[in-house]
Order: C-alpha cells, then structure tokens, then sequence
C-alpha cells in the first residue's frame, strides 16, 4: 500500500512589474492532506507554510522566507495574489480542519493574510475576515481593490487596498439569498476595472458584476458555462473571459465569454 504524504507547493502567484519580469513567487503548501492508495487522510493542522520565492533572476529561484500560515489543498491555485506594485500578497485560507469526535473535519475558512512583501524578510501585518471559505481572488490594475470569492457562501467579498491597509469594504451576493450553494469559487477582474467575472460552479455559471469604485454590484446577468466551471480569466484587451470546466474528463473543455464594452 503506497502512500503519498503532504501536498506541498500547491499553488503560485506572480506579480509583474512594468517591464513584465515576475518578482515574487507565492506558493502555498497544505501539510494536513495525504493521500493513502488514492484515499485522501486528513491530518492535524499546524504545519502548513506559505513559501515566499524571488524570482527576479529567473535562472536562480531563491526562497526568500517560509511563513507558518494555515492553508488549504481547496484553495489554489486561485487564492493567492500580489498587487502590481509587488508591495502586499493576500493570502486566503480556504479550509481549517479540526477535530469532529475521534476524527478530523475540513470546515471552511474565513480569513484572508495580508503579507508585506517589502519587509524584509516578508511578514504577514493583518488579517482580514471575509466571507466563507474564501477562494478565487482577483486584484485590479490598480492594485487598490480585490475582489475574493467565496466558495461556501452565494457572495464576494469586497477588499479595499491603500498602501499596506487592506479592509473589507462590502460583499456582493450573486444569487438569491434563499438559493441553494453555487460555489463562487473564480473571479477575474476586467483590464480597465469596470467589470468582474464571477465562477459559480455548481450552477455551471458565469456571473457578470459591475464595478464602480468600491461599490460592486451584480445585476442577475448569468452567462451559461461547460460542467462544472472553476476558475476564469480575462484577456488583457478585455473582450473575453475564458473559463475552464471540470466536469468528467471527457467533458472538460474551456470556454470564451465575450464581455460587454467599456465605451
């Protein structure tokens, strides 16, 4: 009987700078998971990292500082990201686990790590109380807002950032509040800032929201998705959203929705 242990580095984030060379790698890694003949084991929790890597010389990774954060096999590679400037990297934990009678239970999260990239070494300054089970984040051009999905409620959570602070400021729902669990577990964030694209996967749905400053606002505007839908991103001309879709493998595809004009 084979047994694979840990689940490390997991998931990645980049941030670029204007001349579009990568500074920082943000990898989280889940120490509770193991995987026994296929069977995933949940362990005590305690020993998760999150691994900051300089990449600025491409040919010579260097691991800048391991931060004890709790994080989730759930989560990434969606829940991590950096703003533009390379300053912050939010980090949310998607799952925690904790003890159910004899055994262990996942349960999810609400927390989001605000970590200062240009401490040195790096070091976590907040943390910030989303919704839950917080999941695919996205951060704006202009690196002073962020959008988290979150995959246990029907909403989004709406992040403020203003130098090192970081707040939430408001919550979008995109269903009904008496709808069943859709599991917004994407979001992406158009190139000019107006718009945001929200996965529901377990509605195998697209949801469109508006954005104005800190206000985001979702209208009922539903595109329909492949099976099972996960995550999304935005082409840098802002035209389209491409989606991926789990579903059974034969299944999965991935999908452009054009998005509505910014004029």
């Amino acid at each position: 009987m084979q047994k694979f242990l840990g689940a490390a580095a997991l998931a990645a984030a980049m941030s670029f700078t204007a001349a579009a060379q990568a500074q920082f790698l943000i990898i989280g890694n889940d120490e509770k998971v193991s995987f026994d003949d296929g069977k995933q084991v949940l362990g005590p929790p305690g020993k998760d990292t999150v691994t900051i890597v300089d990449i600025s010389d491409r040919t010579k990774p260097r691991i800048v500082t391991n931060l004890q954060l709790e994080n989730s096999i759930v989560g990434p590679p969606t829940n991590l990201a950096i703003t533009p400037d390379n300053k912050l990297a939010l980090v949310a934990n998607s799952l925690d686990v904790f003890k159910d009678g004899d055994a262990l239970k996942a349960v999810p999260d609400n927390k989001v790590y605000v970590i200062d990239l240009t401490a040195s070494p790096p070091a976590v300054i907040a943390t910030v109380q989303t919704g839950k089970q917080p999941s695919g984040m996205a951060i704006n051009r202009a690196g002073n807002l962020a959008l988290v999905a979150n995959r246990a409620e029907n909403t989004v959570s709406v992040l403020s950032i203003s130098e090192k602070n970081v707040s939430v400021v408001g919550t979008a729902a995109v269903a009904p509040p008496d709808a069943p669990s859709q599991q917004a577990s994407g979001v992406a964030i158009s190139p000019d800032g107006k718009h945001a694209l929200v996965i529901k996967a377990l509605a195998n749905k697209v949801s469109l929201l508006e954005i104005d400053g800190t206000t985001v606002t979702y209208k009922g505007y539903d595109m329909i998705a492949g099976v099972f839908p996960y995550n999304v991103q935005i082409t840098s001309d802002g035209k389209l959203g491409i989606v991926n879709n789990m579903a059974r493998p034969a299944q999965r595809m991935v999908k452009s929705i054009p998005l509505p004009s910014s004029t």
